[in-house]
């Protein structure tokens, strides 16, 4: 999987060098989807000792009774049911998404957004950056703050990760967001993205910031899942965990999974708790066909375990066994250059240069 020109732009301010990678993009476009669908996941109920009990007050209500102690830690991640391995329509929910919600002591500056520097003039149609600009503009759209359309596509949201406050409040924000509704807008947009009368074309062609756009939105609920984990040693966040950890910094590059890039090779990530759940989350999404988690997850897998040890991640999932989307297209990242990009901003970012 590439990385996005918005990082190399990012990075480069940084280094003080070119940017560091150039885009490959390829496409198979054929039979072109006419609908996208999600595994669906209840929103807002906690999976712990008793699986029976949720939390019926409202979110508003739960964030201010919360404070940050109180956030859901890994303990309280269930195993997806196995009870059918041909379904993952009755998936347990593994944090309180919309309790999660808190005040934070230092939440200034504006909240990143996507496609925020590579919305230009390179499209085909006026249709296209059209359609752009209408879903930005939406709010059914931009209320989900959907960390999959920014881990790679937004230049403001790698400033928002210098402050670790910032960020968390970003989470808050997006964890607290009704998945159902958003993932019932993701699969509308990414529909809606591939047709001739928006951005069908460029998509065809391989237009960079089209694919990026599709990708993003059919990866919305395995990001959303992993980047809402809570760690049970700091009770922050995992993704804060990952993103401020200078002593490591490949922890950052397990999100890079979703997008279809491999943890194949040194660096890896920490072997923690952290790392155990979001691959736990990521194993789901291995399973359906369209997910680029269908064609990443087991290589990297297979790398953690080789560092982690045997069996520390489930390296026996068997992917891409179920369909989501309605025709053949495939979207091919390629290997391990996203992470890889991925570490030396991070150390960039922390100033360890």
């Amino acid at each position: 999987m590439h990385f996005h020109s918005s990082l190399s732009l990012f990075i480069t301010s940084l280094l003080l060098s070119e940017p560091m990678l150039s885009l490959a993009a390829s496409v198979l476009a054929q039979d072109l989807p006419s609908a996208i669908s999600f595994p669906s996941v209840p929103s807002g109920e906690i999976v712990g000792s008793d699986p029976t009990v949720s939390r019926a007050a409202p979110p508003q209500e739960r964030a201010q009774e919360r404070a940050p102690e109180d956030r859901p830690s890994l303990s309280n991640v269930a195993s997806p049911d196995t009870s059918d391995e041909g379904s993952t329509s009755s998936l347990p929910i593994i944090f309180d998404a919309e309790g999660a919600l808190t005040r934070r002591a230092d939440t200034s500056g504006d909240l990143p957004t996507p496609f925020d520097t590579s919305i230009s003039n390179n499209f085909t149609s006026k249709s296209c950056p059209n359609f752009f600009k209408q879903f930005l503009a939406d709010s059914a759209f931009t209320e989900c703050y959907a960390l999959s359309c920014l881990l790679r596509d937004s230049n403001s949201f790698f400033y928002t990760l210098r402050s670790a406050p910032a960020t968390s409040h970003l989470l808050d924000l997006a964890c607290a967001a009704d998945s159902n509704k958003c993932s019932n807008k993701m699969s509308e947009l990414a529909s809606s993205l591939i047709k001739d009368s928006n951005c069908g074309k460029d998509y065809r062609l391989g237009n960079p910031v089209v694919t990026d756009a599709y990708t993003d939105f059919i990866t919305y609920m395995p990001v959303y899942r992993a980047t809402c984990l809570t760690s049970p040693t700091t009770n922050d966040y995992c993704f804060v965990d990952a993103v401020t950890n200078t002593t490591n910094p490949a922890d950052y590059n397990v999100y890079s999974v979703a997008f279809g890039s491999t943890l194949s090779s040194a660096p890896y990530p920490t072997c923690n708790a952290c790392l155990q759940a979001t691959m736990r989350v990521f194993a789901t999404y291995a399973k359906v066909a369209d997910q680029p988690l269908a064609s990443s997850y087991l290589p990297s897998a297979q790398g953690i375990n080789s560092k982690c040890g045997s069996g520390f991640v489930d390296a026996n999932v068997t992917v891409g066994v179920e369909k989501a989307v309605s025709a053949g297209l495939r979207l091919k990242p390629s290997g391990p250059l996203f992470g890889s990009v991925l570490t030396v901003f991070v150390v960039a970012l922390f100033g360890l240069f």
